[in-house]
């Protein structure tokens, strides 16, 4: 490609005439979690602070400490490696690889769960950035640093800051990578016999005749007549087992005290695992490519006067088969009969059949294609002036940030005809008049516009043994997009500091935020918070101790909000829908329907606000062994109030309300981590190790009355279980009936029309011989982890580094149900496993059925598995060349390197089931498979 030979050459002019520096390299550390020590800075978009200075919860990860993978989606790289941060990977398919986060836990059972991400101060997506664009990660997590940030801080917060150049440092850097992603697992395949065998037992154990005749079974068995009787494996045939991935970055930074920059580009390629996937002048493959530029500068005006500009341009294009086709065709893949029809018939024709008439093999090369291109651009301006004229230490200070992005679409277009050889004469399934491939309709979409601006001012002095650290600011954003109404907050908040001794410290924060989603007089609320921290080590008592080189207490109290709180927009509003023709209210002697207005169900709630959140804290930071080993532990307590809950006002009203803040959720937990750092003579040894618990009750909600005690959902957890409709109440099972006789002595089933042997037998929990919606039980089966951890080591020896990273988690559960019933009418390879007369002491799974499956069919614990497991997430090796040899070529460094990502994975549910224990239904259904990532990589930098 264009792009590819561009970064070519520019890495041989490079080499070719190289560049020179006097400044000595950075240690070449890769892999590791750093503690940051009592002096180094705490990065926020509106002041700077040493770690010593606060009493706030907050968590710091470099990106020079990352290994250098080629992933589509940058949120994966943190799994692990933060205390606090839950990472779970959701998607991997080429432009839609992504992952959710989590701080501490989850404190609702609403949506908008996840943590506010700021890129250079500016709420934006940390999806598609590159890796090199990014200087470090702080994770805020308790009050004190949250309440700053309103209505928005109420699920934590990441900010993400981007590189700036160091001034007399000029620095060239090229990386380049390219490996392969591997399919990792996917739903086993049956064989036409297979299939066709299980399938005629379930119509019999369903009373229905039909099915494959002995005929055709022994036809599919002996693949006589490939095209009268197939045998398609559809994945070995239209998918590949890897696809190749690269990735490329150039970049230069340096300056003078004066003016100081930051310039980076960067392109990304991933190719999915589509097979033959080129068409008549097009390419169907789902494909992947991000270009990205970056210029970071930051200029002295004047020496009173400072000026920023972050500013990014990024250019997506995402490939699809068809018209966005790739879940389609997966599915087609993953869930036709093997015997449907043959792909391709013996005249070359695109097979299919009345009852199949998605032939994957020509939705994948005659249905076109489809091209998304994505430009956005992404801006932050930052200026400070100082007013030292007024009072020393006094600054006027402004952020602002515009952000602009829309999607252009084209591709091709083209229609295919099947043809059924099985019927006599040929049936043909789908004419069509044009095969000629055409261009597809090119359309704009996505037009989206942001800006936001914080201006104020701060305040920064020291007086002898005593410091003050304050700031002011007024913050407005407006988010516009063409297909809704626009977004906007605003607020106002401020911030203290006291300091005493470089010892003893207070912080005092607050936020008067308010959200347009709310009615005016629910609109604003106040949200202060408090921390205290002290440096104990700095006492008398501990200042001369060998074993404590460093200890500090901290706590913090304070109000947090979440005003993302689900529901529809604009809740507060009641609206009416004009009814006209025969809709409208009767009217007169006729009782003639007349065109009307009628008020919207539901209505509107005024009373709605944002949920608050009360937030408790307490840690330690302590250093031992000369400053070898760094320990840091927090006790946290949240509660949530005022979480929208379902309103149950009597139905003689006849609407209903929106909902109503009454729910309660309590959060508590802790969370440690630690790093060990060690020379043994040549070894240079790091370990790190973190784990966070996080175990949250539901106080109050509202429920129908008359809800049974087991049945209710306070006092559970939040959450639900995914595959079973995102619920928790279930059916508790007792193994699967044996014979006739247990059913007859067992309480009667209702769930399915009739119940036979090897169905699912479920407990009588209300002891009234009836299996019925009462015997239903509320648990606490969820999929969000009650603890979560990571652990990695990174060693050096001379040239050679290697370094490793592992994510687990615990207290999760996943339902196996889809994984079971997937497949062509519900049947894969698990059904072998299924009751049968001859298998009743030994099946694993209910009897194979065509319909009444009722009660098999139902939320019970008996498709519940535990979905805990262990990832070596990521590992890298590196070789650096030796600095005599790095003198000699004038290079500053040079480093090849082999990496990879998802690489092995630890669980119980892995024993009995090919899947992911993260992403457990990829491979299934119409999921992209999981995959995993290895490259070989080249570092050079001048």
């Amino acid at each position: 490609m264009n792009f590819l030979k561009y970064y070519r050459t520019a890495f041989l002019v490079m080499l070719a005439f190289s560049w020179t520096r006097a400044d000595a390299q950075d240690p070449d550390s890769i892999g590791r979690t750093i503690f940051l020590s009592e002096e180094e800075i705490i990065y926020s978009p509106f002041y700077s602070k040493k770690n010593k200075e606060t009493g706030a919860a907050v968590s710091t990860l470099a990106t020079k400490d990352l290994p250098q993978i080629p992933l589509g989606g940058l949120n994966n790289i943190l799994a692990g490696r933060v205390p606090g941060l839950y990472v779970q990977q959701t998607g991997t398919k080429p432009g839609a690889e992504s992952a959710t986060f989590r701080i501490r836990g989850t404190s609702t059972y609403n949506s908008g769960n996840n943590p506010l991400v700021l890129v250079d101060g500016i709420s934006r997506s940390l999806q598609n950035i590159d890796l090199n664009e990014i200087e470090s990660f702080t994770v805020l997590k308790d009050a004190a640093s949250l309440s700053w940030y309103g209505l928005n801080g109420g699920n934590g917060v990441i900010l993400v800051k981007t590189k700036s150049g160091k001034p007399s440092r000029n620095l060239i850097n090229f990386s380049s990578q390219y490996g392969f992603q591997q399919m990792d697992r996917h739903i086993p395949s049956l064989d036409s016999y297979t299939y066709a065998t299980l399938y005629n037992e379930a119509l019999s154990n369903s009373g229905q005749a039909g099915g494959f005749s002995q005929e055709q079974l022994d036809a599919y068995r002996s693949g006589s007549n490939p095209f009268l009787y197939p045998n398609n494996d559809y994945k070995n045939e239209l998918m590949r087992s890897s696809a190749p991935v690269q990735r490329y970055v150039l970049s230069a930074s340096g300056g003078t005290e004066a003016i100081r920059y930051f310039v980076h580009t960067s392109y990304f390629d991933q190719d999915g695992l589509f097979k033959n996937a080129k068409g008549d002048g097009f390419n169907s493959q789902v494909r992947f490519n991000r270009l990205n530029f970056r210029t970071n500068l930051d200029v002295n005006v004047t020496k009173t006067l400072s000026f920023g500009l972050y500013a990014a341009v990024r250019v997506e294009n995402r490939n699809n088969p068809g018209d966005n086709e790739t879940d389609a065709l997966i599915n087609d893949i993953y869930n036709l009969p093997p015997n449907a029809f043959p792909l391709l018939n013996e005249d070359g024709t695109f097979g299919g059949t009345n009852t199949y008439d998605n032939n994957p093999l020509a939705r994948l090369t005659r249905s076109g294609s489809r091209r998304d291109i994505l430009r956005g651009s992404f801006a932050t301006i930052t200026a400070k002036q100082k007013l030292d004229f007024v009072t020393k230490g006094l600054s006027a200070n402004v952020l602002f940030g515009y952000d602009a992005s829309g999607t252009y679409t084209s591709g091709f277009v083209q229609d295919y005809e099947l043809y059924d050889f099985s019927q006599s004469p040929v049936r043909i399934i789908s004419p069509v008049t044009n095969p000629n491939v055409g261009y597809r309709a090119s359309s704009f979409s996505g037009n989206n516009r942001k800006n936001e601006i914080w201006i104020g001012l701060d305040y920064d002095r020291s007086f002898g043994l005593h410091s003050i650290d304050a700031g002011f600011r007024g913050q407005r954003s407006v988010d516009n997009d063409a297909s809704r109404l626009e977004y906007r907050d605003q607020q106002l908040a401020a911030r203290l500091s006291y300091g005493y001794k470089s010892r003893y410290f207070i912080d005092l924060t607050g936020s008067y935020a308010g959200s347009e989603n709310f009615a005016p007089e629910q609109r604003y609320d106040f949200y202060p918070a408090a921390a205290i921290g002290w440096i104990v080590s700095d006492e008398g008592f501990l200042k001369a101790s060998k074993s404590v080189n460093y200890l500090k207490l901290r706590t913090s109290y304070g109000l947090t909000a979440n005003g993302g709180i689900g529901g529809t927009r604009l809740p507060f509003r009641t609206l009416y829908n004009r009814n006209g023709g025969g809709g409208g209210y009767a009217f007169g002697t006729s009782f003639t329907a007349t065109t009307s207005a009628g008020e919207q169900n539901p209505m509107g709630n005024a009373d709605i606000h944002a949920e608050r959140i009360r937030r408790f804290n307490i840690g330690s930071d302590i250093r031992f062994l000369n400053n070898a080993l760094s320990l840091s532990a927090d006790y946290f307590n949240e509660r949530r109030s005022d979480i929208l809950t379902e309103d149950f006002r009597p139905g003689i009203l006849g609407i209903s309300l929106v909902s109503v803040n009454g729910g309660v959720v309590s959060n508590k937990g802790f969370e440690t981590s630690l790093m060990f750092t060690k020379t043994l003579g040549k070894l240079d040894l790091a370990l790190n190790g973190n784990y966070t618990y996080a175990s949250n009750k539901i106080i109050a909600r509202n429920e129908l009355s008359g809800t049974l005690p087991y049945q209710s959902t306070v006092g559970h957890n939040v959450g639900g279980v995914t595959g079973t409709g995102g619920g928790k109440r279930f059916y508790l099972s007792d193994g699967l009936f044996k014979n006739q006789d247990e059913i007859d002595n067992s309480p009667r089933q209702t769930l399915s029309e009739n119940v036979y042997p090897g169905d699912i037998k479920y407990r009588d929990i209300n002891m009234d011989g009836v299996i019925d919606v009462n015997d239903r039980v509320e648990t606490n089966y969820t999929d969000i982890p009650h603890s979560y951890y990571g652990f990695g080591f990174n060693l050096g020896y001379g040239i050679f580094a290697l370094n490793a990273q592992f994510q687990g988690i615990q207290g999760r559960t996943m339902s196996v149900y889809s994984l079971i019933n997937s497949g062509p009418d519900r049947l894969n390879t698990y059904s072998l496993d299924r009751w049968t007369p001859e298998t009743a002491s030994s099946a694993r799974w209910p009897r194979l059925a065509a319909a009444d499956r009722g009660n098999n069919e139902a939320a019970s614990d008996f498709w519940l598995r535990s979905a805990d497991f262990l990832k070596l997430k990521t590992v890298e090796l590196g070789v650096s060349l030796p600095k005599d040899v790095l003198r000699r070529v004038r290079l500053q460094r040079a480093r090849v390197f082999v990496s990879g990502f998802n690489v092995l994975s630890f669980s119980k549910i892995q024993k009995d089931f090919d899947i992911d224990p993260e992403m457990n239904y990829a491979g299934y259904g119409n999921d992209y498979p999981n995959l995993r990532t290895y490259s070989l990589g080249l570092n050079v930098q001048f």
